[in-house]
């Protein structure tokens, strides 16, 4: 059995502080310490449900947070930008289930710790066909895409719950209580590693009982970006509509085109972000 695992920052156990979540800043240390301990929690969980090939994605910011000499050895590593399909890059036909690791509530949707989509200040919100949504269920469409079903998450409580708004039936792993956007009550870590731990093997023996997030093309992606500036220069993207001042849309004729295309409105649209004034 294959598993693919996409480990972001945010939602990483004991992780709260902006600091601890961007490279460069005091605290960074810390937060990359507590993705690699949660991974390794996970791999341990996959194989001990049975896995027999891990494959762990580091998807957050610059993608080269995961400390590799820490790493569970039993797993491949896929770190670096410039990837695709970020997040799920690598992910294809021949994996089993995917698990996203110290994912985050979506941009303004609620108090979830880090709650963010894709990019920080610049975005307010993402829609996907007229809905709000996040990280999760993007990349869990994408991973549809290729037949391949979001089995488990871990994060806070409104991550997990807001994930579950879209698929029910995937396994959770609540680490910690988020309390507002930088502070949460967080599980001691040795409980927080014992129920990714746990959850994850779950996951992998009752693999049979999850489904592909299959999202049917023509597939519309919305962004909503802080400023009028980031949205004017992101409107120069050849099949773009500029919907209000700060709304701009792409659609892909499957959700992976739209992925990427989303992708590169974001990347477009943040270059026109000014310190003072976004």
């Amino acid at each position: 059995m294959k598993i693919y695992i996409a480990v972001d920052g945010e939602g990483a156990s004991g992780v709260v502080d902006a600091n601890e979540m961007y490279p460069g800043r005091p605290g960074y240390e810390f937060g990359r310490r507590m993705m690699t301990l949660d991974v390794n929690a996970a791999v341990a969980g996959c194989f001990d449900g049975g896995a027999d090939e891990v494959v762990v994605n580091d998807s957050h910011w610059q993608m080269n947070n995961i400390e590799m000499e820490l790493l569970d050895q039993r797993a491949d590593l896929i770190r670096g930008v410039g990837k695709h399909l970020g997040m799920v890059e690598g992910i294809t036909e021949g994996f089993d289930a995917a698990f996203f690791i110290g994912l985050h509530a979506r941009a303004g949707g609620s108090d979830g710790v880090g709650n963010e989509t894709i990019y920080g200040r610049e975005v307010i919100g993402v829609r996907m066909n007229g809905r709000p949504v996040g990280e999760g269920e993007i990349n869990a469409a994408v991973a549809g895409y290729f037949g391949v079903p979001l089995a488990m998450v871990s994060g806070d409580n409104l991550f997990c719950e807001e994930i579950r708004q879209t698929l029910p039936d995937v396994e959770t792993a609540v680490v910690k209580y988020a309390i507002n956007r930088f502070s949460a009550r967080c599980l001691s870590l040795e409980k927080a590693h014992s129920l990714i731990r746990e959850k994850t093997a779950k996951a992998v023996r009752e693999v049979a009982l999850h489904k592909p997030f299959i999202v049917e093309g023509p597939v519309e992606f919305e962004v909503e970006f802080m400023s009028t500036a980031e949205a004017s220069l992101a409107s120069l993207m050849p099949g773009t509509e500029r919907k209000s001042p700060r709304c701009v849309a792409y659609t892909g004729k499957d959700v992976v085109e739209a992925r990427k295309g989303l992708f590169s409105i974001l990347i477009i649209g943040a270059s026109a972000s000014k310190d003072i004034y976004g």
